[in-house]
């Protein structure tokens, strides 16, 4: 799973006085928003309002939200869920298919196991006796959708999702539509790291496991988006060695390959924020065969380079 990357750095536009910046906080991380408007189209834009009704939903840190809801429930039967949950559940599990399953939203017994979830951190790896069990209770092929109206079954009683892997861009992509239905054409967005762009823009991609401000690529985004994944955030050291948060579904336990961190441009922000953590979990040969099978452009990143 790929949780909140503060990865890309945001350098710049051309200058303009009417450049308007906002911010806030939504989903464990913080979002900001640069627009070039007048003042008085942007007050009453309400972004942290629908942020904040989107993390009620998504979040898998809140006990009340749908997510948490769905995810204590033992039933088998079907669990009515608002309809953002499905539109993300089912964008999660495209990708999952295209992927060979390398995104699965239902590693969430895996993530609270590693110490990445809700419950909290913990100072040492969990065992293989606690590893296996908790991956039994995963599989994407145990979660089944309904759109009208809008549901969600899991097939197996103790079957829990996360969907942290995609809401960040989900929500990237709906607040950029909100923005230009009231007329503002020219904006970067960014939440958590991952960054959408209307109008030409420059970002930087940081360096990996660089203090913050050190760019090691910049680019020229275009009504596109990015999204990094990487495995340096978020780690706990154990036995001598850093443990990534990036789980990898076929194992139960963080990736162990060359790469450092992916990066995938794409014109939807929630397609980008989902190839990266899955084409992280892939690795380096299978990472790129399979982008350049279904035409990605990415940035690619490797420990030690």
């Amino acid at each position: 799973m790929r949780f909140a990357l503060l990865i890309l750095l945001l350098c710049g536009c051309e200058r303009d006085d009417r450049l308007i910046t906002m911010n806030g906080q939504t989903m464990g991380t913080t979002w900001a928003l640069r627009a070039v408007a007048e003042a008085q189209a942007i007050r009453p834009i309400g972004l942290q309002q629908k942020l904040d009704s989107w993390e009620a939903i998504l979040s898998h840190w809140r006990p009340d939200s749908a997510v948490s809801r769905f995810n204590s429930s033992t039933s088998t039967d079907w669990i009515a869920v608002p309809a953002e949950l499905i539109e993300v559940v089912e964008l999660a599990q495209q990708i999952g298919r295209d992927t060979d399953h390398a995104l699965d939203l239902t590693l969430a017994p895996l993530v609270d196991l590693w110490g990445f979830g809700a419950k909290g951190k913990r100072d040492s790896p969990p065992t293989e006796a606690e590893v296996a069990p908790a991956l039994a209770r995963c599989g994407w092929q145990h979660l089944q959708v309904r759109q009208d109206p809008p549901a969600l079954r899991k097939t197996r009683p103790d079957l829990q999702i996360n969907v942290s892997a995609v809401a960040e861009g989900w929500a990237l992509d709906q607040l950029a539509r909100h923005l230009e239905a009231i007329g503002i054409t020219k904006f970067l967005l960014e939440i958590g790291g991952e960054v959408l762009a209307c109008g030409e823009w420059r970002v930087g991609i940081q360096t990996p496991g660089a203090p913050p401000g050190e760019a090691a690529q910049i680019l020229q985004l275009k009504d596109q988006s990015i999204a990094t994944s990487g495995v340096y955030r978020q780690t706990f050291t154990a036995e001598g060695e850093q443990r990534s948060h990036i789980l990898d579904p076929r194992t139960g336990r963080p990736v162990e390959h060359a790469l450092a961190s992916v990066s995938v441009i794409h014109s939807s922000a929630a397609q980008a924020d989902g190839f990266a953590t899955a084409l992280l979990v892939m690795g380096p040969a299978k990472g790129r065969e399979l982008a350049e099978k279904l035409g990605l452009r990415v940035v690619w990143f490797e420990r030690g380079k």
